[in-house]
């Protein structure tokens, strides 16, 4: 990588770290909370994924952990919603599938239609890896609930139980899902392209 390459890397990882600290501090920016006491739809992973896409494994991977991290912290001094309160406490809930949206992003753009590098190519790359980082959330953290969280089941969704708590937690969040896969795919393709044409410059 030239000098230019690393000092473009070092100035985009800073600017998007920043923007996820401000995302996760900054009321109705990076958690949007539709209903009271219900998960606020997050809008954080967008960030995750554009490094993923522009900065690659290393610098998705670091990004998901910032988030993680921030995720965590809230989660102790300023959650907003039970389900936040009981779940992100835990360091696995709160900070693997945060990694895991940086790597597969980062995974999906660079790795599919590899001969294909046309601009549509890369507009169908950043779609997916825009749908499906954001996808990689939260089924991570509906399988890390049931897998960690069945014993207590009811603590999590009233009147759940070990053997329907995955089933309801894919119901209750069935709407963050969808709102937060739709921001991946539209909005990752728009800025993906901004910063790619910025980095070739």
């Amino acid at each position: 990588m030239t000098r230019r390459g690393k000092a473009y890397n070092i100035a985009i990882i800073g600017i998007l770290g920043a923007l996820i600290i401000l995302q996760a501090y900054i009321p109705m920016v990076g958690y949007v909370q539709i209903f009271p006491a219900w998960p606020a739809i997050s809008t954080i992973h967008l960030t995750v994924i554009i490094g993923g896409i522009v900065l690659g494994y290393g610098g998705g991977a670091s990004l998901g952990l910032l988030w993680g991290l921030t995720s965590l912290i809230r989660a102790y001094t300023s959650a907003t919603d039970p389900v936040t309160l009981l779940l992100f406490r835990n360091p696995i809930i709160a900070l693997v599938p945060r990694v895991m949206v940086g790597l597969v992003a980062a995974f999906i753009f660079h790795q599919m239609f590899k001969r294909h590098q046309s601009a549509l190519a890369q507009t169908v790359k950043m779609v997916f890896a825009g749908v499906a980082g954001a996808l990689t959330n939260t089924l991570l953290v509906i399988g890390f609930t049931w897998l960690l969280f069945s014993s207590k089941a009811a603590q999590i969704v009233p009147g759940a139980n070990a053997s329907n708590l995955g089933w309801l937690l894919i119901t209750a969040l069935a709407i963050n899902a969808v709102a937060e896969a739709l921001l991946g795919g539209i909005v990752t393709p728009i800025l993906g392209h901004a910063l790619l044409r910025f980095r070739r410059k």
